[in-house]
């Protein structure tokens, strides 16, 4: 059950032309306006119904199939960190208690990022989102990386509003759901045979497109990634 997400004519009909190209059911979801309350309103509306939502942006690109390997993290069998005593040390909760799955830093098993990330659909999940979308309506001027890791209970208040509890949370292994390596933490050291999921960083990045050039033209100039 894959949805892609659409905003505009072009995207539109490149994506229902693929659907019928390969005998798909219709699964192009047109969006009309760009805001960064869409990701978590899309996400919300499966979640309310009923539906646990696997989000990846585009820049994202599947080497695998990942609900399998989903389901093996959910259902215990592939643990990060690996150790359980290092997991009870750091709090980290087992997957299958987790509500949330996300990526995380390369180098860091809590700077929680929202490029991609698994939501389980439960009254919590579906409260928090809501939540969410109120704090980042009423704070336009935050990116809503920010908004995800605030509500996830990382980092400092930006103000004096109180936050919910957060749900209950755990890292993707970052050599299996990894990152291009545009910023200072990102990147990965796993064989490349492991990895699910593939992020380019394609995109503004936080406004920092300064940093963006030193990591990434280095690294990725001349190379084609996909061969």
């Amino acid at each position: 059950n894959v949805v892609l997400y659409v905003l505009d004519d072009d995207a539109e009909s490149s994506c229902q032309a693929l659907a019928q190209s390969r005998g798909f059911p219709k699964f192009c979801l047109r969006g009309y306006q760009r805001t960064a309350l869409q990701k978590y309103e899309v996400v919300l509306a499966y979640l309310l119904l009923g539906r646990d939502v696997f989000w990846f942006d585009f820049d994202s690109i599947w080497l695998k199939n990942p609900v399998p390997v989903l389901e093996d993290i959910l259902g215990d069998r592939r643990p990060f960190p690996a150790d359980p005593a290092l997991a009870d040390a750091m709090g980290i909760p087992r997957a299958s208690q987790a509500d949330v799955l996300t990526a995380v830093d390369v180098d860091s098993v809590n700077n929680a990022m929202n490029a991609f990330f698994w939501v389980r659909s439960t009254e919590e999940t579906r409260e928090w989102l809501v939540f969410l979308l109120n704090w980042v309506f009423h704070r336009p001027y935050a990116h809503d990386q920010l908004a995800f890791a605030t509500l996830l209970g990382i980092g400092p208040l930006v103000d004096e509003d109180p936050l919910p509890v957060p749900p209950t949370w755990a890292p993707l292994d970052p050599h299996v759901f990894a990152n291009a390596a545009r910023f200072a933490g990102l990147g990965f050291w796993g064989p490349h045979e492991d990895m699910v999921l593939f992020h380019f960083f394609d995109g503004w990045n936080s406004n920092q497109p300064d940093e963006v050039e030193y990591f990434a033209t280095p690294i990725y100039r001349g190379m084609n990634l996909f061969e």
